[in-house]
């Protein structure tokens, strides 16, 4: 379809959104323009023609919305892609009903997912065209052979006065065609045929002269060629006459699809003597035809129907048993299935998927009620009123979920390797949990998502409550975004304080969320949201800014203090360095005052790429601390190779010491193992004297924690800190705020 690299247009009114895009796709080999709103994605559209569209829903001067409604009356060929945040699901799924062939929910974690469905939709938008190309041929066969029949039928007008004379040259010219060809009277009978003709129906060409077609054919197709009626009878004087699409089997015993063409010849005076008719075999096309059709609703890898063929036999269950009629969706997604690609390979991987459907087929009423959406989540679906077991239907649905899990027990076998793989299930039930395919496939995905919060390898039952929840959690993501736009998120500090000197070393910046209403947001109420949705990246990087701001501010007034920034694990890509240099630049902080916090868990996730970023950082000057130490994936490997400065010790450990004889082992292990490395050892949550007192008695010389001062905002902690300075030291409990 494509001589050139396909050219793919994305609309989004974000920068950001846009270049990740334009990066990714086009290191994919795929042409990109992009448009910043609604209104210059069409003229773009217009100017250059692309292939395929990214649109966004939500944007400035036009929304994605009504960029896809002019689209669709301008260019319905065009693929239209939904690029769209989670809150505007609802949305999404709207521009689906409205001429959109699939949606990606941004953020876009894992570009391959939209890789994937760029590639599948052009695909689609290369057979469509196929099927296009095939139809117009079909019609242009159509006209050609009847512009033929025409052109004989005219001839044979011609010779009308010299029929009877004539006949051998009739029967020659006849013959000469090479489509089955036959003519008889006004009445029926059969004057002749050709060869071809002869072959298809497997009778001589003797003994169809002076016959009738239901003498020749079977009595169905016998009514079907032979018919003519009032549509031949009604025809103009111009011959044209009556055409029809006919399946038969020939004499081969071969299925074949032809388009019978019937008109008229005339006698000597120019009255109507009989009928010509003709065949044109269209089965090889009709084959194509229906190829196009299969590959647009399967799967190509499992042979499975995918989303579109999903929804066709959900929308036919629904036709057949009615509006009440129950059915049970199954939505299945392998449990980290990620790590057999990332270890073994996609070959191994995509192996895997096969034998996995295999087995779901083998389980499930048919094999059409089985269905491979994409990556590794399936849905089988269970028509409750076939299922002849015994139990209630909401029961049926969760022991076919048993039954599966008990199945995926057994291992597969994918290229010579023996992998286990479990499944988590969500479950819902028409018409309970919706009466459309769209919201029943909806709720039984958000339901398999609990079933992974909860631990996955088991399955859940959709509940109001769920939605609920992820309701929740859109509002709470709908207010993040209003609150950056506000700039309702503040930084407050956290003095770190060396035990030894009691002198102020640095302090940590931590985000709080000050609402409208005066009220302070904990983090913990926001910052899940925030990384699932990755918008603790924009959350990260104004922290990260303000912070850098305010301690320059505070070196000029209370000499060079350092501050300590968390990193987020969305955050912790290959461009952090150009984002923290552009935080440094602005606020003229130099780079040994900002230490930034990773947590081992991120760093642990692709050790190259974490090795690569962390000495670019280093190299700049930048200190390095491990948050949560103790907490994730401790390795004396990346204390030792990594150039890390500094470990923190998770409050966990430090709660309970000296009193719990294990958390103290840990801790004075850490604070040990962190001076023979060479690293400073920082313990948090430091609330007491005995747990100070323990902590020196270590050697741990650097404390945070409620002992010295709660996190204040940046006036409060600039008040704290001239009253550390004046009295010396950071003082004692009796001082705290």
């Amino acid at each position: 379809m494509y001589h050139r690299p396909a050219r793919i247009l994305t609309i989004d009114d974000d920068v950001n959104v846009r270049s990740n895009l334009v990066a990714y796709l086009e290191d994919s080999g795929f042409d990109v323009i992009e448009a910043e709103n609604g209104r210059r994605g069409l003229e773009v559209f217009a100017e250059k023609s692309p292939d395929l569209v990214l649109v966004d829903l939500r944007m400035p001067v036009m929304g994605g919305m009504e960029v896809l409604e002019r689209l669709r009356e301008d260019a319905p060929e065009v693929p239209v892609i939904v690029v769209s945040g989670v809150g505007v699901l609802e949305e999404a799924v709207e521009a689906l009903r409205h001429g959109a062939w699939d949606y990606v929910t941004k953020p876009v974690t894992d570009m391959r997912v939209l890789e994937h469905a760029v590639n599948k939709a052009l695909e689609r938008a290369r057979l469509l065209e196929e099927r296009k190309r095939y139809r117009e041929h079909l019609e242009q066969e159509v006209q050609e052979r009847t512009r033929e029949l025409r052109e004989t039928n005219e001839r044979l007008v011609e010779y009308q006065a010299l029929l009877q004379e004539k006949n051998q040259f009739l029967e020659a010219l006849v013959e000469g065609m090479p489509n089955p060809v036959f003519y008889k009277t006004l009445e029926g009978t059969y004057i002749g045929c050709d060869r071809a003709f002869s072959r298809l129906i497997g009778r001589a060409q003797e003994y169809v002269v002076g016959r009738s077609v239901h003498e020749i054919l079977p009595q169905e197709l016998a009514c079907r060629v032979g018919e003519s009626g009032g549509r031949l009878g009604a025809a103009d004087d111009d011959g044209a006459g009556y055409s029809c699409m006919i399946d038969m089997r020939d004499a081969a015993g071969e299925d074949r699809v032809l388009v019978l063409y019937k008109s008229y010849f005339r006698d000597r005076t120019g009255q109507r003597a009989g009928e010509v008719g003709t065949f044109l075999d269209v089965s090889e096309l009709k084959r194509k035809e229906a190829q196009i059709v299969h590959q647009a609703t399967h799967d190509e890898l499992t042979g499975l129907p995918n989303r579109m063929g999903l929804r066709q036999r959900m929308e036919d269950h629904a036709l057949r048993g009615g509006p009440d009629a129950r059915l049970a969706v199954l939505y299945l997604d392998m449990d980290n299935f990620k790590t057999v690609n990332d270890s073994l390979g996609h070959a191994v991987g995509d192996e895997l998927l096969r034998a996995v459907a295999g087995r779901l087929v083998g389980m499930a009423p048919r094999r059409d009620m089985v269905a491979r959406l994409g990556g590794d989540e399936f849905v089988m679906l269970l028509p409750l009123s076939q299922t002849g077991m015994g139990e209630g239907e909401d029961e049926v649905a969760e022991a076919e979920s048993t039954r599966i899990q008990e199945a995926f027990t057994r291992p597969f076998n994918a290229a010579d390797h023996e992998l286990y793989v479990m499944p988590s299930i969500g479950i819902s039930v028409s018409p309970d949990d919706g009466r459309d395919p769209a919201t029943l496939l909806k709720n039984a995905e958000i339901a398999m998502y609990r079933a992974k919060e909860q631990g996955g390898a088991r399955f859940r039952r959709f509940t109001q409550a769920m939605n609920d929840d992820v309701t929740r959690r859109l509002a709470i993501e709908k207010s993040i975004r209003k609150g950056l736009e506000n700039d309702e998120f503040v930084v407050f500090y956290q003095p770190r304080v060396d035990i030894i000197t009691g002198q102020v070393t640095g302090m940590e910046a931590l985000v709080r969320w000050a609402r409208p209403d005066g009220t302070l947001v904990p983090p913990l109420e926001f910052i899940p949201v925030a990384e699932d949705t990755g918008l603790v990246v924009a959350l990260g990087e104004r922290v990260l800014r303000d912070a850098c701001i305010q301690t320059r501010r505070w070196t000029d007034e209370l000499g060079p203090l350092r501050i300590a920034v968390n990193i987020s694990a969305r955050q912790f890509q290959p461009d952090l360095l150009d984002r923290v240099q552009a935080a440094l630049a602005e606020s003229g902080l130099p780079p040994s005052q900002l230490e930034l916090e990773i947590t081992e868990t991120t760093m642990m996730r692709d050790l190259p790429t974490s090795v690569a970023i962390l000495e670019r950082l280093a190299a700049q000057g930048i200190s390095i601390a491990i948050d949560d130490f103790g907490t994730g994936h401790s390795s004396l490997y990346y204390l030792k190779n990594f150039p890390i400065d500094t470990i923190k010790i998770d409050r966990s450990f430090v709660r309970d010491v000296p009193g719990d004889e294990g958390d103290a082992t840990i801790v004075s292990t850490i604070v040990t193992m962190g001076r023979n490395l060479s690293l400073n050892v920082v313990a948090e949550g430091v609330e007491t004297d005995d747990q100070l007192d323990f902590l020196r008695a270590h050697g741990c010389r650097e404390v945070q924690g409620y002992y010295y001062s709660k996190p204040l905002p940046a006036d409060g902690f600039a008040d704290w800190m001239r009253a550390a300075l004046s009295a010396g030291t950071a003082g004692s409990a009796s001082s705290r705020k």
